[in-house]
């Protein structure tokens, strides 16, 4: 049988802490002021990033639809990482202040 993350009630409480701390950094961001340059940098960074990305995840799939089966588990936790890591540089940069 699945384990405790397989709960409904689990997941959803997970989703909702997962929303609040997201949201707890985009406030953390709003109080630094980034200037232009480097938020330009950071969009063509995640730019980048998300043809990476998509190299990661599919390198690391294997098979197409519903049935898509993990072929590389440590090639998938780096992809998740960096992802996760991008989405936050993104937040990031997107939330601060620009610098005149």
């Amino acid at each position: 049988m699945g384990g405790i993350l397989e709960n409904s009630i689990v997941q959803l409480v997970l989703v909702i802490i997962g929303v609040w701390a997201f949201w707890k950094f985009c406030t953390f961001a709003k109080r630094f002021s980034l200037p232009g340059k480097v938020k330009l940098a950071t969009y063509i960074i995640t730019g980048l990033g998300v043809f990476g990305m998509n190299w990661l995840f599919s390198s690391a799939k294997q098979g197409m639809g519903g049935h898509v089966v993990l072929t590389n588990p440590k090639l998938m936790a780096i992809a998740i990482i960096a992802s996760l890591f991008l989405v936050l540089l993104f937040s990031f940069a997107l939330m601060a202040e620009t610098k005149a």
